[in-house]
């Protein structure tokens, strides 16, 4: 027996935790334009629903379920496109995948951590066009047509062009750029065929299990602009272009040097140089660098064989770089003689028995640092190194173009018009590299015209210059690799990396020097277990806070590789030790990652400073005694809010030179105050709220505490601060796999994923304090046995909509009664109305009737609530409900719209009515 839609909407969202898209019947996608704000994430109300449309279709929301996919529109092309690239067409069936109609299928993924993958699409000519010229003349015959009101002649062109019109061959679908996309799941019924959808590859059993695109793909879409020419010349029927016109890289020089060279590319066979120097052939006329870490065939044959494409960033042949193709002797230059020009001419002509006049030519521009071993180790043997590109081109954005010199390892812009000036050339590379990379035909000096065209056309190949993949200092993740951006150099695993020679789809830019401990030896178990000792000590409320405190400190470092960043807020009160802990055990084991703050600081101040850094945020005295400073304490909150998930979305902020400002947040907070100011519900899951009991005042405690704070300072030295930060960047793939074990061991006891990632990650980390192994299933459930989650599980509890209906029932208002005047609360009036609890000189009716002036009613058994109404916005000013109560209070068990319109009091309008009983 089939199961039904509602069965399926059930097990996608328990499973998966998909949030999922009421389609009409019959239809693709959804009519409604505000679909992606009224997706179903619950499973009850899921259920619920496509019991009650079983007819409906049912799609996934890519962005909130955190899903792509890779939607082949056509299979015979798609397979040409893995044949081009030399993928083995197999290999996609072991991906989920969905068949909707005979000749597609649709390949579902989970997005990697901080991916940012646009929407794209490939189209091909058909076969009977490949240019595209009959489809385009085609048109603009049915455009006269029009214009001359020759409308049968206009439908008849328009109808014979379809024939000739291009044809999709895969769409790349993600919601990562914050756009509203979905996909159909299964069991749905396809619009055309009136069958249902189906699961030709089943998903997996849990979203942990849920496999992400392939590494050749995310290589393939993160680079859309490099890879789409070479997608759509795939094509069989596609027109080949010419080889490029430009001389090749190396043949620039002049007299026999140019000789030499002309004779070394006739004399070799280029295919097996590449062969030679570890170039692997894949696919048809493709070749895949060695230096690649995309897994995809970059360099591309021209048809003359004597000179390629290559399309590898990390290849020091780079041809996007440079512009020019490459050949048989720039392999020779490169590999054999470092991109010495002269000494290659020279030994290449002794290698074919030229005889070879000494000629002055310009030496090839060696690194800073090759000198400095030469001058070190002089008698030390050469070995191969990535030769000397002075700039990286990054892309361009209207008026401007985007470099990463080598000098400064910094983004430099250059506007248009700036190009041709020396001065700012100069500052992408030295003199002597533009005299000898564009000299002036026979005049000497530089052609600057030339040489801006170049750079301007390497921007433009690059494609849109993105300021988002720019990342500061601080710990990430970059595509399986640990990276440690120290300020002037990374440590990618370990080992210490260039800022420029590091190969990835984002930027890291010098900044000034930040001192990690990251040399230091990593703190062994002893050592650490040690430290999280220190935090049992202190006096807390609950012996858990203990261990999250621990575990907070230890990840904070490393904040920017998570996928979930944890907040603690301390609290005590006036006296409590507050500020001494922050003093005397966190800013020592922060050491310079933290960044603290205090008083007034405001959240734009917090943003500016941090900019694209990765550093866990201390903000001490975070109280909020006035309105204003409510106020900008919530903007903080706020901030801190964005950063905890490792989302793609954008904090995007206006300027006043009308370009908007983007900021990705991905730091780590520590708030302490009296007071704690957090009212949302999404915030309560978010912050960790630390209690400190107040100390006695007693001798006895006087000395236990210098005792204690002796025991902190000679615990935690400079030397154990910094291998302790050592340790938590040593185990970072670990602390992220121990996170999700962690966050799955919490979850099963309280029931919700979000506060799993929320008390599962800092335990992970206080679990690191202790083990530098990655944690099974078994060992996390062991080590959270038995912690008190009450406060979790009270954060959890308070929902926005009980926190707004309880901020109207406790709102107290003026009550005239026979007895007297008196205040009353909005709650009490509501009982007297409901005649559930009397008010002394106010019979039911006339609780009712004041009700209604406040945009409240007691109809039967429900409270009406007006969708809009003045008094009831007054009440709620200042509250994060003020202009959406409906919405919120909609969210309510039982509650639902009132079927009339209702009257308050002298006024009508729409009203939500919630269940007397569950105000009770």
């Amino acid at each position: 027996m089939s199961k039904s839609i509602a069965w399926y909407a059930q097990r996608y969202i328990e499973r998966y935790n998909f949030s999922l898209v009421p389609i009409e019947p019959k239809r693709k996608f959804p009519l409604s334009n505000d679909w992606g704000n009224n997706v179903l994430s619950d499973t009850q109300s899921a259920a619920d629903y496509y019991e009650k449309n079983p007819d409906y279709n049912m799609g996934l929301a890519l962005g909130p379920s955190h899903m792509c996919s890779l939607d082949i529109d056509c299979d015979e092309s798609f397979g040409v496109v893995l044949d081009e690239y030399g993928i083995d067409r197999s290999e996609l069936s072991k991906y989920p995948t969905i068949q909707g109609r005979d000749k597609g299928r649709r390949l579902m993924f989970r997005v990697p951590a901080g991916a940012d993958l646009p929407y794209q699409k490939l189209n091909w000519f058909s076969e009977q066009d490949p240019s595209g010229e009959t489809h385009r003349a085609m048109m603009r015959d049915a455009l006269t047509a029009q214009n001359e009101g020759r409308l049968d002649d206009e439908a008849k062109l328009r109808a014979a062009a379809k024939a000739f019109s291009k044809y999709t061959v895969f769409e790349l679908r993600a919601s990562t750029d914050g756009k509203q996309r979905q996909d159909v799941l299964p069991p749905s019924i396809h619009c055309d065929t009136l069958k249902p959808y189906k699961w030709l590859v089943q998903p997996p059993k849990t979203l942990e299990e849920w496999p992400e695109p392939p590494k050749w793909l995310l290589s393939m879409w993160s680079a859309w602009s490099s890879f789409k020419p070479q997608l759509e010349a795939a094509s069989p029927w596609s027109i080949k272009p010419e080889p490029k016109t430009q001389q090749p890289r190396t043949q620039e020089q002049s007299g026999q040097g140019s000789s030499v060279i002309k004779a070394f590319i006739d004399a070799h066979d280029l295919p097996t140089m590449l062969a030679q120097y570890g170039y692997q052939q894949k696919g048809r006329e493709r070749y895949l660098s060695p230096h690649s870490t995309t897994d995809l065939p970059g360099v591309v044959m021209f048809p003359d064989g004597q000179s390629c494409w290559v399309h590898h960033a990390s290849d020091p042949l780079c041809s996007d770089d440079t512009g020019k193709p490459v050949n048989a002797f720039d392999l020779y230059c490169c590999y054999e003689h470092r991109e010495d020009v002269s000494a290659a001419v020279k030994a290449a002509a002794d290698l074919l028995g030229m005889k070879q006049e000494r000629k002055r030519t310009e030496s090839a521009i060696k690194t800073e640092a090759e000198p400095d071993r030469e001058q070190q180790n002089p008698g030390a043997v050469a070995v191969e190194s990535k030769p000397f590109k002075p700039f990286r081109a990054l892309g361009y954005n209207g008026n401007s173009y985007y470099y990463l010199p080598r000098g400064t390892e910094q983004v430099s812009e250059l506007k248009r018009g700036s190009h041709t000036a020396p001065a700012e050339l100069m500052s992408l590379a030295s003199i002597e590299w533009w005299e000898m990379a564009y000299p002036k035909k026979d005049k000497g000096g530089v052609d600057w015209h030339l040489a801006a065209s170049d750079c301007m056309r390497s921007c433009e190949g690059r494609g849109i210059y993105a300021p988002d993949r720019e990342r500061g200092r601080g710990a990430w993740y970059d595509k399986g690799a640990a990276v440690l951006h120290l300020g002037d150099k990374l440590l990618v695993d370990g080992s210490p990396v260039p800022i420029s020679d590091h190969d990835s789809c984002y930027i890291y830019t010098r900044q000034a020097a930040l001192e990690h401990g990251a040399d230091s030896a990593p703190a062994n178990n002893e050592q650490a277990a040690l430290v999280a000792d220190l935090f049992k000590q202190l006096n807390w409320s609950k012996p858990v806070h203990a261990k999250l405190l621990s575990g907070w400190c230890f990840l904070a470092p490393i904040c920017g590789s998570l996928k979930w960043r944890p907040h603690v807020w301390i609290t005590a009160q006036r006296g409590g030790g507050k500020s001494w802990i922050q003093d005397h055990i966190i800013n020592p084991l922060l050491g310079p990652s933290g960044m603290m703050v205090q008083g007034s600081t405001t959240e734009a101040g917090i943003r500016q400073r941090l900019k694209q850094d990765a550093r866990p945020i201390v903000f001490d005295e975070a109280e909020s005694e006035d309105q204003r400073s409510q106020t900008r304490m919530q903007t903080v909150i706020e901030l801190a809010r964005q950063s905890s998930s490792d989302s793609t979305a954008e904090i995007i902020k206006g300027t006043v030179s009308g370009h908007g400002m983007a900021f990705r947040m991905r730091s780590m907070f520590m708030l302490g105050s009296v007071n704690v100011s957090l009212s949302q519900a999404a915030d309560e899951s978010r912050f960790s709220v630390l209690s400190l009991r107040t100390p006695e005042k007693t001798n006895e405690e006087r000395e236990r505490f210098e005792a204690f704070s002796k025991l902190v300072d000679n615990t935690l030295t400079d030397e154990l601060c910094a291998s302790l930060r050592a340790r938590a960047y040593k185990l970072m793939p670990i602390i992220r796999l121990n996170a999700k074990t962690f966050s799955k061991a919490v979850a099963e006891i309280l029931g919700s994923q979000r506060i799993g990632d929320q008390m599962g990650t800092l335990l992970a980390g206080d679990y690191a304090m202790h083990s530098d192994s990655e944690a099974t299933i078994e060992q996390a459930r062991s080590w959270v046995e038995g912690i008190d989650f009450s406060d979790a599980k009270e954060a959890e509890e308070a929902s926005d909509e009980e926190s707004c209906l309880n901020q109207i029932l406790q709102c107290q208002v003026r009550v005239e009664t026979n007895a007297g005047i008196m205040t009353r609360s909005i709650g009490e009036l509501v009982n007297a109305a409901s005649g559930e609890e009397g008010i002394y000189g106010l019979v039911q009716m006339e609780a009712n009737d004041l009700l209604k002036r406040y945009g409240l009613s007691i109809e039967g058994r429900s409270l009406h609530v007006a969708n809009n109404h003045a008094e009831l916005k007054r009440l709620l000013t200042g509250t994060p409900w003020c202009a959406g109560w409906r919405r919120i209070l909609g969210r309510i068990e039982g509650a639902k719209p009132s079927p009339d319109v209702v009257r308050f009091a002298g006024t009508r309008s729409r009203a939500i009515q919630i269940p007397i009983g569950f105000i009770r």
